[in-house]
């Protein structure tokens, strides 16, 4: 019998249908019950607690299929994931800096980019830097293209005078430049009260789980303290990870790890389900209009890694954005799959914002799927933006994330928003062909699941499921497009617990 019951609702289950219901009922983890008022009140427990919704739309726990969550846990952030004004970003930074204890860095390790600001788009200044953090290092990066900083951090990294970087203020470098320099950064608590603090956040957004892609320069140890608070029941977030290479890390090596590791060993809290999203960065890391230009070796060493896969029965998520890299990357994928089909083990490409309609044919032929990301919602570009309309109209299994948490937001309902609207936070229409509300709803939640191996278990508000769900504080059905990105949970459900807010 149910413990927990919800009714007179507007439960939008995410099934095969899309059906509407008033209902639907918890015991444990698990759905058992959804339909309508009476007849799911007739599955109640005697003392089973029963919330009046008053016509609150629920909708299934949203899974982000590409989010560098644990990378986020190994510093205590400020996130300013959708602020749209200058303003209102120095008045974020000044109100968290305040409530800083002593030895805490104000740092913001991207996910954001002065293109999303509305009128006044300057980059922050040193002096606006010191005056929000008086004597308190501040590192404010914007996605992985540069970073504001201000006297105190200058000092700390002992950077001499006179220096350009103490006349502007402003450090560049890239991805392994900008992630280089994070990882000296103090981690402002325990392991485990960065897991909390990130889980509470992403909880916050309405994400349940999140595909962790693995990272590059992301410790062990980080990893570590997940799982462990996972065996130990304490997650509130599901975390799914990969079995991912350092850029430099010799395939030979790599493929070893490959064969004396398994996948599915977790469970529905923690578990690493594929190899990625890098295994040999010279084969496949590319960015932009730069493919990559593999020699004949990394060609032969990527070639060793995804036969070992196959081989030995590992899913393979690869990074791949350009057309030309995705040309390689599905070629190889074709040639492993000679030597044990692929399709079982649901490869897939992630970003692939260079995908043609002839390379979503092989994938389909091979039974691959694809992972697309929002990253383009942040820039007023064209540059990297998600062929979201032909993926969804060719009938490849495709599914919706971000790339955060460094290279891009990660409020998925900021995602929804995009792909419903097709433009970017700075007001540019990115998009020729946005998508639907069921269907961005859809690859948000029942595909992804379906991406993670968990169809069986979350993605859709059935009986039987896993009992991950959201309360909202709207509709997102009905509401005008503009709100869907103001869109909060005002419940976040997570096997069948309250993680965030309240019923």
């Amino acid at each position: 019998m149910a413990a927990l019951v919800l009714v007179n609702g507007k439960i939008v289950t995410v099934d095969e249908q899309f059906s509407i219901r008033q209902a639907v009922a918890i015991e444990g983890e698990r759905i058992t019950a959804v339909g309508e008022d009476a007849a799911v009140l007739a599955r109640a427990a005697p003392d089973a607690r029963v919330v009046d919704l008053g016509g609150r739309t629920v909708i299934p726990g949203l899974i982000d299929n590409h989010n560098h969550f644990v990378r986020a846990t190994e510093h205590a952030e400020v996130r300013l994931d959708g602020v749209r004004t200058r303003a209102a970003a120095l008045d974020l930074l000044a109100r968290r800096a305040a409530g800083l204890g002593d030895g805490q860095w104000l740092l913001t390790l991207g996910g954001w980019h002065e293109e999303q600001w509305a009128g006044d788009r300057r980059e922050l200044t040193l002096a606006e830097l010191d005056a929000v953090a008086p004597g308190r290092p501040a590192f404010i990066q914007a996605q992985y293209d540069h970073a504001s900083v201000n006297t105190a951090w200058l000092d700390a990294m002992n950077v001499p005078a006179p220096d350009g970087l103490r006349a502007t203020g402003r450090v560049g470098g890239g991805l392994v430049a900008l992630n280089r320099a994070a990882a000296g950064f103090p981690a402002g608590g325990t392991r485990e009260a960065g897991v909390r603090a990130a889980m509470a956040y992403c909880n916050s957004l309405g994400l349940t789980t999140v595909f962790d892609p693995g990272g590059v320069g992301v410790s062990d140890a980080a990893y570590a303290a997940v799982q462990s608070m996972a065996g130990r029941g304490e997650l509130t977030l599901r975390v799914l990870t990969t079995l991912g290479a350092e850029v430099d890390e010799p395939a030979g090596r790599f493929a070893e790890k490959v064969r004396a590791s398994n996948p599915f060993q977790g469970d529905h809290w923690y578990d690493r389900i594929a190899v990625g999203e890098i295994y040999h960065a010279p084969f496949h890391w590319d960015h932009g209009g730069r493919p990559p230009a593999p020699a004949a070796s990394d060609i032969a060493a990527a070639t060793e890694i995804l036969t070992t896969a196959a081989i030995t029965g590992w899913p393979v998520q690869t990074h791949s954005v350009t057309t030309g890299g995705l040309a390689l990357v599905l070629d190889a994928y074709g040639q492993a799959d000679k030597l044990r089909p692929i399709r079982p083990l649901r490869w897939s490409v992630t970003h692939a914002e260079g995908i043609t309609p002839e390379q979503i044919e092989c994938a389909r032929r091979l039974g691959v799927t694809v992972q697309l990301r929002s990253q383009s919602v942040i820039r007023d570009s064209r540059a990297t933006v998600a062929p979201l309309k032909l993926l969804q109209d060719s009938g490849l299994t495709w599914g919706l994330g971000t790339d955060g948490t460094r290279a891009a937001q990660i409020n998925p309902f900021i995602s929804l928003w995009w792909a419903v609207t097709g433009r970017s936070l700075g007001g540019t229409q990115i998009l020729d062909e946005p998508l639907t509300r069921e269907e961005a709803l859809i690859a948000h939640t029942r595909s992804n699941a379906q991406l993670v191996f968990r169809e069986n278990y979350l993605g859709s508000i059935r009986p039987g499921l896993l009992a991950d769900l959201l309360v909202l504080d709207r509709d997102y059905l009905t509401v005008p497009d503009d709100e869907i990105k103001d869109i909060r949970p005002s419940a976040t459900i997570a096997g069948g617990t309250v993680v965030y807010g309240s019923l």
